[in-house]
């Protein structure tokens, strides 16, 4: 039987029931995989204190199951991305695509515990809670005083994961370092590409992936093949 959704309701029992329904067709229940990960993660962001990272670590590691072992359901979480851009949002699209490139690169059976990372890759934006909103949802171009507010959120993401002691060092990792760049010109400690960790990488590229072809207050979504020549 799948097991029982917490008491407090971070994770849906909805996204349990759905993600161990067997009768579900494929495109189905990954739009609704989808939609209660964002009500999961909605929910994490408004109260992220200890106890609630630690249940909704046990929502996304059902979720990253789901993706290892269901290659249909996948196909379509990965194809099924029309939703407004906010973190929340993109924090699940991230997760998604993270776990599936690991997937990809590493396989099933190596020593990567892509449970354990798939909670890295689904609360890398965890820092931005300590940004201002108005930072967060400006549609145009930010000041370079917002700019530096908004480089921040890494380190107070791996704070706030330091302090309630809930993730992995490698899953902290990837919070710490998915805006680091090869060439040293990323943020916030502006490592080189020997220095930046397998698993920030993945998280790097996700993470501009969904940024790019997803609709933003600013301009307009990018088709995905003009998304990843402009990323090479």
């Amino acid at each position: 039987p799948p097991p029982s959704s917490p008491q407090n309701q971070i994770v849906p029992e909805a996204l349990i029931t759905v993600i161990h329904d067997n009768r579900l067709p494929s495109e189905e229940k990954a739009a609704l995989v989808k939609q209660h990960s964002f009500d999961m993660m909605k929910s994490l962001f408004e109260q992220p204190t200890a106890e609630n990272i630690r249940e909704a670590k046990k929502g996304i590691s059902q979720v990253v199951r789901l993706i290892l072992k269901d290659d249909m359901t996948l196909h379509h979480l990965l194809n099924n991305t029309s939703y407004d851009y906010c973190t929340y949002t993109h924090s699940v699209n991230v997760g998604i695509l993270s776990v599936a490139l690991s997937k990809a690169v590493f396989g099933l059976s190596s020593h990567h515990d892509l449970q354990a990372l798939g909670a890295g890759f689904f609360l890398h934006d965890l820092g931005k809670i300590s940004v201002d909103k108005d930072i967060i949802n400006k549609p145009g171009k930010l000041s370079d005083e917002e700019s530096e507010q908004m480089r921040k959120h890494p380190v107070f993401g791996f704070k706030l994961l330091q302090e309630t002691k809930q993730l992995t060092e490698e899953a902290k990792t990837i919070v710490l370092q998915h805006h680091e760049r090869a060439d040293g010109k990323g943020y916030p400690k502006g490592l080189k590409s020997r220095d930046i960790h397998i698993y920030g990488k993945i998280c790097a590229i996700a993470d501009v992936y969904d940024a790019l072809t997803i609709d933003r207050p600013y301009r307009k979504k990018m088709k995905p093949f003009d998304a990843l020549h402009l990323m090479r």
